[in-house]
């Protein structure tokens, strides 16, 4: 969409005092309108972009200690680290609340992430009860007991560091190239798969992938059913990705 191009980077972003939740909130409707309905840039809607800008910007330190907090707590439990954080894109921020319209802005909880890649599910769930002795947890959706309909699979724990919500993401290094190969899939097709959203077959083919994969991952054998259906779903995908 057009208007993207003015969330690319902040503008005068002139320092404000402490953000209320009221503030941040009305900002996010403002967006949320001027997304969906692709309206022109106003003076209210510039002004709802920088303090989203500001909103984002104060999640920084306290991802910066909820990334080095996890990186210590993985070193306790004597796994290899491979740590990463980042803050969600602006854009990524207004078209998640286009897509939710009961969601506030200032109760998102992922915009701020961190992310551990661990060995096995045994050590994503040693350092899930690390992580939930130290610090209590706001909410947890455990994408692994249960997948999403796409496949995708994680652990994801919310945390609250000087009051701002952080997402902690604990996966396998499986888990993680389902993920990246879904990624790249998504920029093909263009729309964002690992959410659930895009064409059918594609969604279904990924989804019976990600069910071969844990088998696997599980020292389990793949069904030959499971091989026969993911081999005649490819077939069905393959329509979809190869038009871009």
């Amino acid at each position: 969409m057009g208007n993207d191009r003015f969330l690319l980077q902040p503008g005068k972003l002139e320092a404000m005092a402490e953000l209320t939740r009221s503030q941040v909130n009305k900002a996010g409707k403002t967006l949320r309108v001027w997304w969906t309905d692709q309206l022109m840039m106003t003076p209210e809607v510039e002004a709802a972009i920088e303090v989203l800008w500001q909103w984002r910007a104060s999640h920084q330190y306290p991802l910066i200690k909820a990334n080095n907090g996890l990186r210590s707590m993985v070193r306790t439990e004597g796994c290899q680290i491979e740590v990463s954080q980042r803050l969600k894109r602006v854009p990524t921020i207004i078209d998640k609340l286009s897509r939710q319209p009961a969601m506030q802005l200032a109760t998102m909880q992922d915009l701020g992430g961190c992310r551990a890649v661990l060995d096995s599910v045994d050590e994503v769930r040693r350092v899930e009860r690390r992580l939930r002795r130290n610090r209590a947890a706001v909410k947890v959706n455990d994408y692994i007991a249960q997948p999403r309909d796409s496949g995708y699979r994680s652990l994801h724990v919310i945390v609250r560091y000087d009051e701002r919500l952080i997402e902690m993401q604990l996966r396998t290094r499986v888990m993680h190239e389902w993920a990246i190969a879904v990624e790249r899939l998504s920029g093909r097709v263009g729309q964002d798969l690992k959410s659930g959203r895009g064409p059918d077959p594609v969604l279904a083919w990924l989804a019976a992938v990600s069910e071969a994969m844990a088998a696997e991952e599980g020292g389990e054998t793949v069904p030959q059913d499971l091989l026969a259906t993911i081999s005649r779903l490819r077939v069905g995908a393959n329509e979809f990705m190869a038009r871009r």
